[in-house]
């Protein structure tokens, strides 16, 4: 972080750098190090003292540096507690100014239901939408692909809503978990705070935004149709009503992990099983094999096995390989 962001200006921040580096400079030195005249170093000289961060001494320049541990400690402290009072405040007019947008859109008196298409302004008015939540995030997710950048955006907008104290309850259709990664991704949001379960598919995307907003697909069947945004009392509360139902009967995300293996983890099962060698399964999926045996010790653990052979026969009871 640069000294200017504490309200140093350049000059400031030079001769401060300049007197902790040497202390017995005087003003005529520090005017040659900071390209001015001995006029701007004694106002800068002051403005520092004005900063807390020098101090009138018996020196060539009439002032000493402080301790830079302490002094531009007090400045960061100072600049993180009117930041703190400054987030606050703008945490207090978030309602009146979702008053003020509705006021200039009409949206939320006279339109119930707003029917958008492109998928640029669906993520806009999503992201619009969740920066006015305050309470509540329930949303229903299917096995469906999505790019990286949509998945990014997912997250930063979860990420932003976790971070304000918001409940998140998020159903996850059960296929998902067939994927390393998707299940490392979902344990990342689990740790933030988020509430994760899972149904067996398949599911019709739904989010819903403190129980008064509804965001569902404008044709379940077809992804290219666009999204709506329902603000109709009545039909936001079937909606709510409907989660909450499938909600009961989900199953927590962590409790499944070890009874529904990868994709991944299934083809090393199984080549195991057909007597391959570590080597060459490793070469087969792209890893090392000290990476291999890894999980394969892994695997062994969940399946409660004590030997390769004992792994193959809980992985064919359980209908693994």
């Amino acid at each position: 972080m640069s000294l200017r962001d504490l309200g140093f200006d350049a000059i400031q921040e030079c001769v401060y750098r300049s007197l902790l580096a040497d202390p017995l400079r005087d003003t005529g030195t520090l005017a040659s190090l900071a390209l001015t005249d001995d006029g701007v170093v004694r106002d800068a000289l002051a403005g520092l003292l004005a900063l807390g961060v020098v101090e009138v001494a018996a020196a060539p320049c009439g002032y000493a540096a402080g301790d830079p541990e302490v002094v531009v400690g007090d400045l960061i402290e100072r600049l993180e507690q009117e930041t703190l009072r400054r987030q606050q405040k703008i945490g207090g007019t978030r309602a009146e100014l979702a008053g003020l947008a509705a006021g200039f859109r009409h949206d939320a008196r006279t339109v119930e239901v707003e029917h958008i298409t492109e998928p640029e302004r669906i993520r806009e008015r999503l992201a619009e939408l969740c920066f006015f939540t305050r309470s509540s995030v329930f949303a229903v997710q299917p096995a469906r692909a999505s790019s990286e950048a949509a998945r990014a955006e997912a997250s930063r907008l979860d990420n932003r809503s976790l971070g304000r104290g918001v409940t998140m309850r998020i159903i996850y259709d059960e296929r998902l978990l067939r994927g390393e990664r998707t299940r490392a991704r979902l344990g990342e949001r689990t740790a933030s705070g988020a509430q994760i379960r899972f149904l067996q598919g398949p599911l019709a995307r739904l989010i819903l935004l403190d129980e008064r907003i509804a965001i569902v697909p404008s044709d379940p069947t077809d992804a290219s149709s666009g999204a709506l945004v329902v603000h109709q009392p009545g039909i936001v509360s079937e909606l709510v009503a409907r989660f909450r139902q499938l909600w009961d009967g989900a199953r927590d995300f962590a409790a499944e992990p070890a009874d529904v293996p990868s994709d991944e983890d299934r083809s090393v099962l199984r080549m195991l099983a057909s007597g391959l060698t570590d080597e060459l399964v490793a070469r087969q999926i792209g890893v090392s094999v000290r990476h291999l045996r890894r999980r394969i010790a892994r695997l062994m653990d969940e399946l409660g096995a004590d030997s390769r052979f004992q792994a193959g026969m809980a992985a064919a009871r359980r209908g693994w390989i």
